[in-house]
């Protein structure tokens, strides 16, 4: 055996080690990719194709999904490409191709959030201001395609291969790294900027959401104070109406009461003639015939009150319904963004600290123990649950998006 062949056996064994020690994250990156795939497609399919109506609420809910698709599948695959070639990653160009592509898409993302966090904070807190139309939106969105592009072309200066030495063993590998003779200056720069990009998105969704959420909960509390206030008020107009009419038809509150006169003329009862007697009217009202239909017009004048007051705002109640409706979906799914914001800084604050710590010290993944690297690793690719979180939020906030899920596995199972 020559001792190139020697030295290969060697690699391919140390490489063996080092991929066994990275399973459990393979397992859990394959479990990504297809969760991804299925949801995103899902949500395409459906926000894309399937939903009819009205679509400017949801109008960038595909164009996300796409984005979070194609996230998905590169992250997933390509960081199982390199835990299977730790130390025998040879393939420069698909090196830099895929931290080009993953910084791409992640920048597209927040990007993407970012407008719709505008786009939010526009309808929420200034709904008779100027919206974002079809072409400012689209608009938006290629800027941010062309921002993402251009901050992530340095990558591909700043990655490639990089030797991966086993003092140990006597051999060295090759793996996909941050290159270590890139300028420190240049790589510095980089990543200060990609560190002030991110925090200012981050900041910025942040700010807007925080704002747009008071405003929620500031309406919220006004709303429920006018319910209370309403029904307070009504159920006082009622009682009055009623204490007044039965002082009115009551003789024997008249009676008690020397003060307030008896006003019989206000209740007229079958049977009651102007012409008898005030003393046979009186006997006549406090007859349990008379009582019963007393009682009877006093609970249909209190009828009629009701019903006068429910005619006359007939036709504002429709409305404030609809627009309360409206304003219902708005928030909704405010809320629903504002949900998926969080979950997209929870997941990339790890990376973004990893990054700093690489940008520092290119060694930093090379020292570290097998175990040590196996965490990091995981950790670092925790932004990939961002892209694949998003349609079960969609599932559980969006009724109509649940509708038409059910609607779709009826068709593939052929109900």
């Amino acid at each position: 055996m020559d001792n190139a062949t020697y030295i290969s056996e060697k690699l391919e064994k140390w490489n063996r080690e080092l991929t066994e020690s990275l399973i459990l994250n393979d397992v859990i990156l394959s479990l990504y990719m297809i969760m991804g795939l299925l949801g995103n497609s899902t949500v395409i399919i459906i926000y894309g194709f399937m939903m009819k109506g009205n679509k400017e609420e949801r109008y960038f809910i595909p164009f996300l999904a796409v984005v979070d698709l194609c996230g998905c599948l590169v992250s997933s695959s390509s960081a199982i490409a390199l835990n299977m070639m730790q130390a025998t990653f040879y393939n420069i160009y698909a090196c830099k191709a895929v931290h080009f592509l993953t910084m791409f898409l992640t920048f597209t993302s927040g990007l993407f959030l970012l407008i719709i966090a505008v786009h939010r904070y526009l309808k929420i807190r200034k709904p008779f201001g100027k919206q974002m139309t079809l072409k400012w939106k689209q608009f938006a969105m290629c800027l941010s395609l062309i921002t993402a592009l251009t901050s992530s072309l340095p990558m591909i200066y700043f990655f490639g291969l990089v030797p991966f030495p086993n003092t140990k063993e006597g051999i060295i590998g090759w793996r996909c790294s941050r290159l270590k003779s890139a300028n420190k200056t240049l790589s510095l720069i980089f990543g200060t900027f990609v560190v002030i990009a991110t925090v200012t998105v981050m900041l910025s969704l942040l700010i807007l959401y925080s704002k747009i959420g008071y405003t929620i909960l500031q309406h919220f509390n006004i709303t429920n104070d006018k319910n209370k206030s309403c029904s307070e008020a009504e159920i006082t107009d009622v009682d009055q109406f009623q204490k007044k009419i039965s002082t009115q038809d009551d003789p024997l509150s008249a009676k008690d009461n020397k003060n307030h006169p008896i006003q019989l003329d206000s209740i007229k009862v079958t049977g009651y003639n102007s012409s008898e007697t005030d003393d046979t009217r009186l006997s006549g009202m406090n007859s349990p015939e008379t009582s019963a239909k007393t009682t009877q017009k006093i609970s249909i004048k209190i009828t009629t009150y009701r019903g006068n007051t429910n005619q006359h705002d007939s036709k504002s109640s429709v409305i404030q319904r609809k627009n309360k409706q409206n304003r219902r979906v708005v928030y909704k799914l405010t809320l629903m963004f504002m949900l998926i914001t969080v979950i997209f800084l929870i997941c990339f604050i790890p990376k973004v600290i990893i990054m700093l710590l690489e940008a520092r010290n290119p060694k930093f993944l090379e020292e570290l123990l097998d175990s040590a690297r196996a965490g990091i690793s995981f950790v670092s690719r925790m932004y990939i649950i961002n892209y694949i979180t998003n349609p079960f939020i969609y599932a559980f906030l969006d009724n109509k998006f649940a509708c038409e899920v059910k609607k779709l596995f009826d068709k593939c199972r052929g109900k």
